[in-house]
Formats: C-alpha cells, sequence, structure tokens
C-alpha cells in the first residue's frame, strides 16, 4: 500500500500528537452497541462476519487519522488499510488472515475472503510475513455480549488500531452488536473515533438496501 509522510510540526493535530505521545500508554477505546436489525435481517444466508467485516474496513478506511502510523519517530499515512483478523482452527487455536482492503465490490470481497481463510487455516504460521503496519487488527468474541474490552499493545509506538465485535444481541424487535475500536491517541481523537461509527452506518445501510435489492 502507498503511504506519505504527515508533517506533524504543522498538522492541526500537533499539540494533541505531542501530548499524548510522551504517554506511556496513550491507548483509548470504546465500545458502542451498534443497530444492525436491517443488516441482519437481509442476510438471508450470506456469511455474518465477511460481510459486516466489509463494512467495518471501508467504514474505517473513510477516516484519515485511522490509516496513520508510527514509523521510526515519523508519522505516515496509507492511502488504504487492509484488515487482519483472527480466523479459529477446529483445535480453538487462531491465525491470522489478511483480505482486501474494500475496495473490491462486495461478492468478490467474500469470495476472495473465504479463499483467503481457507489459506489461512492451512498455514502453520500464526501470522503472514511483511509490513504490518498498514492492517486493521481485527478479532470477534461471537460467544460473548460485551460492554468493555482492553485490547494488548507493544507499548506506545503501536499505532494499529483494534477492531472487535461481540455477540448479538435482539430486544423489543432490535438487532445490536457491541463494536468496540480501539487506538493510539497520538494519531486519532474521540471525533474520529465517531466518525468511524457514523461512516459504519452508512455502509450498514448501504449493505442491507443492497442484500435487499438481491433478495427481491
Amino acid at each position: 500500500m502507498a503511504w506519505k509522510k504527515v508533517d506533524m510540526a504543522h498538522d492541526p493535530r500537533s499539540g494533541q500528537f505531542a501530548y499524548f505521545r510522551a504517554m506511556a500508554d496513550p491507548w483509548a477505546g470504546v465500545t458502542v452497541p451498534v443497530d444492525i436489525t436491517a443488516f441482519y435481517k437481509a442476510l438471508n444466508g450470506r456469511p455474518f462476519f465477511l460481510s459486516f467485516l466489509y463494512a467495518v474496513v471501508r467504514a474505517a478506511n473513510d477516516v484519515p487519522e485511522l490509516r496513520r502510523r508510527l514509523r521510526d519517530g515519523d508519522v505516515i499515512e496509507y492511502d488504504r488499510c487492509q484488515p487482519s483478523y483472527t480466523a479459529m482452527r477446529p483445535n480453538g487455536v487462531y491465525v491470522y488472515c489478511l483480505v482486501d482492503s474494500g475496495t473490491l465490490p462486495y461478492e468478490d470481497f467474500i469470495r476472495e475472503g473465504r479463499e483467503k481463510q481457507r489459506e489461512a487455516l492451512e498455514r502453520e504460521e500464526l501470522k503472514e510475513t511483511g509490513d504490518f503496519l498498514n492492517h486493521f487488527f481485527v478479532s470477534s468474541l461471537p460467544w460473548l455480549s460485551y460492554t468493555q474490552i482492553k485490547h494488548p499493545s507493544a507499548g506506545p509506538e503501536d499505532s494499529n488500531p483494534r477492531f472487535s465485535w461481540g455477540r448479538f444481541a435482539e430486544k423489543n424487535g432490535r438487532v445490536t452488536l457491541p463494536v468496540s475500536l480501539y487506538v493510539n491517541h497520538a494519531l486519532a481523537d474521540g471525533w474520529h473515533i465517531t466518525r468511524f461509527y457514523e461512516n459504519l452506518d452508512r455502509e450498514l445501510t448501504a449493505l442491507s438496501e443492497y442484500f435487499q435489492s438481491k433478495n427481491q
């Protein structure tokens, strides 16, 4: 993926960057109950995880600050980022699977995702080799409906955003899913996190309408 260097000395967030950059633990995050009612009802047998991942990666890539990373003391910004997510083997041990950054049409994304996951589950190594800075780290806990989660990080130099979601809940005819976003605060603020959730609502609506048009 292509990237550019960001001149943080003249960036509107230069002060916030310096402030949180000096902290031992600059990580912050939220968990939001996202209404997925229309999306869930329109799935009609389509794979839940990959379909939701498609919406997440497209929503995240539309927030430039979530594509920023720390590299050798500099801040860089990728043009697109790919999701690297956990896929579980039958023995309960997971591996990482890397898929498209959301540029593919939905059907192609699902097709490629299934193939990449099959290849990942056959791989002995935990993850693929190469540059991982342009990855969104994604995990799922479909067994739990939670209200808070904390992700491990390698320290203040770690800068890949973490996305996760749990078990959906149905109440009063609505379906909600706990969706978490965890970021290095030196690179993103609450406003950027909010933009992600707004984008996610937009992408889920678009997918729901697409599914409904195909279901007819």
